[in-house]
């Protein structure tokens, strides 16, 4: 739980908050914007920390699994989309949706809740918080990359070696053809009914 304690006889500027409370001068609407925008942040900060942590999870049984096959089945690729698109997900979130990088409109445009906006803000950690968050949707941004590219790799190798085969394909057909057996071996062949 945090408390508010009320002191009216306290100056704005000597706003006081702690883990437990935040003191002070008088309770309206401008206090309680400042104070519900904090504690919601630092709320949804823990929500996505856990988030991401399951993210983490889920990636690190990706690695694991291609750690042991070498390969990527087709359920670590879906599974990979879906980490990759949640990471990206969170973060527009945290931004956007909680605006964990702006600045309150209350404390910017009266900077007697200056005081309690920055020291409620250092008090939940909310800038490390996000700097951690950050971090870990970073490196799950980096590995995923790196997966990206070997499953891009994977698929146009597949691609050059259908080119080389069609390839070679057409030159038998061709070397059939000038030789003068590509005749016999067409009429060789069974001839469907056209449509």
């Amino acid at each position: 739980h945090f408390g508010v304690a009320i002191c009216p006889g306290m100056e704005e500027s000597d706003s006081h908050v702690n883990g437990d409370f935040a003191t002070i001068k008088a309770f309206n609407m401008n206090n309680v914007a400042v104070i519900s925008t904090i504690m919601a942040q630092t709320v949804a900060l823990d929500s996505y920390n856990e988030m991401v942590d399951d993210l983490l999870g889920d990636f690190a049984k990706i690695n694991f699994t291609v750690k042991q096959t070498g390969n990527f089945t087709a359920m670590e690729r879906e599974r990979l989309f879906k980490v990759v698109a949640q990471n990206n997900s969170i973060f527009i979130d945290m931004v956007s949706k909680l605006g964990l990088k702006d600045r309150s409109d209350t404390a910017w445009n009266m900077s007697q809740y200056e005081t309690v906006y920055e020291a409620m803000k250092g008090e939940f950690e909310i800038n490390g918080r996000f700097k951690h968050i950050q971090f870990k949707l970073d490196l799950i941004q980096q590995n995923a990359k790196f997966f990206l590219e070997i499953l891009h790799n994977q698929k146009t190798n597949t691609l050059e070696w259908i080119i080389i085969w069609l390839i070679s394909l057409e030159c038998i057909l061709m070397i059939l053809d000038m030789s003068g057996m590509g005749t016999q071996i067409m009429n060789s062949l069974p001839s469907f009914p056209s449509l």
